[in-house]
């Protein structure tokens, strides 16, 4: 009787723990997934990592302890993928960076680290406070050169503003 009633209160499709279309691992429980559905299709996901004591991804590679000691708050961003078949800057893209962004904010997040290919530093730069903290042949998959970044949201640039958090009370 009692599992019957653990069956009825069921909130698997409001809170699932398994999302179609996105995969999870030891660091997700101290983290912000965040993602996009369109027609009921995941189409992007992007994950906030809150610094703990299993400390965040890129330490595997590179040492964040430096930055521990000056920061009180520091967080990884990774996981960022997105299904679209055009050039440029989509809906999911936008929805993403600003979920990020409100999330960092929020959290009161001094730094931001993250692991990009060298060829998308461009794009990012152009969001404010971002800057290279090294360089790497190859990171992990990606096979060409490879940069760690770190963001400090509170040097947002106009183009940010304009693009990411146009209609907003956040800016």
């Amino acid at each position: 009787m009692r599992s019957e009633v653990y069956r009825e209160i069921n909130y698997d499709n409001e809170f699932p723990d398994m999302i179609e279309g996105l995969n999870f691992d030891e660091y997700d429980e101290n983290s912000a997934i965040l993602y996009t559905k369109v027609n009921g299709v995941v189409t992007g996901t992007c994950r906030v990592i809150f610094d703990s004591n299993k400390k965040l991804p890129i330490d595997s590679h590179f040492s964040l302890d430096y930055l521990r000691l000056e920061h009180k708050n520091i967080a990884e961003i990774s996981r960022l993928t997105i299904k679209h078949s055009s050039l440029g800057l989509n809906q999911e893209f936008r929805w993403l960076t600003r979920g990020v962004y409100l999330i960092i904010i929020k959290n009161s997040i001094n730094k931001t680290v993250s692991a990009l290919k060298g060829t998308h530093f461009k794009l990012y730069s152009k969001f404010g406070g971002l800057k290279i903290e090294k360089k790497f042949d190859t990171y992990g998959e990606l096979l060409n050169l490879s940069i760690i970044t770190l963001w400090d949201v509170s040097q947002i640039s106009n183009f940010f503003k304009k693009v990411f958090l146009k209609n907003s009370q956040v800016a």
